[in-house]
Parts: C-alpha cells; structure tokens; sequence
C-alpha cells in the first residue's frame, strides 16, 4: 500500500512540474523568436485578458496588423510606460500608420502613429494569472527560495533514504547467508547411489 501511494505521489509530482516547465517554455522560449511576455497589471482588457495574465507579444511590421488585433505599444503619454489594448480603428497617412485603439473594459481610446518601418508587438497569446509567479519570481525570497527548496528536498530524501525503518522481510545490511556449515552441526547424509543390478521394493 505504501508502495502504492508513494508512486502515486511520484506520478502526481512529475505531472505538476511537467506542467509548470511547460508553462515556463511557453512564456520565456519566445524571447528567444523576436517575442515579448508581459505581464498585465490592469485590467483594461477584461474579460479577455485579466490582471496577472502573461501575454506573448510577437514583433511585426505595422502594415501586418489588423482591426481588431490586440497589440502593445507605448503610452502615448507616457513613452516608459507599454499598453496592451485591441485596435478599432487603423489607417495610412503618407509614410505613418495612424492607430486607434481602446481597451475592451474602457471607454476611453488612444490615438498613437507608428512609421511603416517601425515594429509593434501583437499578442499571440496569453497565459492566465502566470504574471503572478512571474512577479514573485523575479523577487529575491523568490530567486533564494527557488535554489533553497531543491536543496532541501533533495536533503531530506537522502536522510529518508538512509534513516527510515525498515520493514520486517526487508533484508538488513548485516544479515548474511552463510556459505561454510556451522562445525556444531551434523554433516548431511549422503545418499548411495545405486547399482544397476539393485531394484527399487
């Protein structure tokens, strides 16, 4: 039964990290392709996207974009500051592209322009609530606790291991099958072989 459980434990272990690695690759692997996660802070575009959602902004010329894309650019006002909001409207003025776009919970819109050649962020897809862990691991209890934790599991299963109990048909490490006969007692008897001419009663 013990052995049961604990495989149990095993196999739903491996299944939470296996998700959790999958969901690491799935927002960090972008950078390396010319791609953005961001973590939303507000939350301007619910219910499609809610605060603490991860989104996966994809690089791409403006001329590419589309009515109702949702992409991320900089504040109008405020240039450090990056939006995440659905274009309504989109236009062409000479060698600038002209947008209007609008959160899908707001009433207010932004109007911003981009050159031809310049590049915005489309959003590609999006994790729900991953910006949590993303926040709390790029703290520092959460940088100590991520290389601390491994350390102490890895730790107490080594002591488990060697410390628990052992069970009663469980081999102890002393208990040795004796390969020579105890002198105190007797020899086995040796059966005759026997003789061709001799029969069996």
């Amino acid at each position: 039964m013990k052995r049961v459980l604990r495989r149990c434990l095993l196999l739903v272990a491996w299944i939470v990290l296996g998700t959790f690695g999958g969901l690491v690759l799935a927002v960090g692997l972008p950078n390396a392709f010319h791609a953005k996660s961001l973590t939303v802070m507000s939350g301007s575009m619910e219910p499609t996207i809610g605060t603490g959602d991860v989104v996966v902004a994809r690089q791409t010329s403006p001329m590419d974009v589309r009515v109702g894309d949702i992409v991320t650019f900089r504040d109008p006002l405020e240039h450090d500051r990056l939006i995440t909001h659905r274009v309504r409207e989109m236009h062409v003025e000479g060698d600038t592209v002209v947008f209007v776009t609008k959160g899908d919970a707001n009433t207010g819109v932004e109007h911003w322009a981009l050159p031809k050649e310049g590049t915005i962020g489309r959003v590609a897809f999006h994790v729900p609530k991953f910006g949590y862990f993303m926040v709390w691991f790029h703290s520092r209890f959460g940088l100590l606790l991520l290389i601390v934790l491994p350390t102490l599991l890895l730790g107490v299963s080594e002591l488990w291991r060697l410390w628990r109990p052992r069970g009663k048909h469980e081999p102890r490490p002393t208990d040795r099958a004796r390969t020579t006969p105890d002198p105190g007692e007797p020899a086995p008897r040796k059966r005759r072989g026997r003789l061709p001419d001799e029969a069996v009663a």
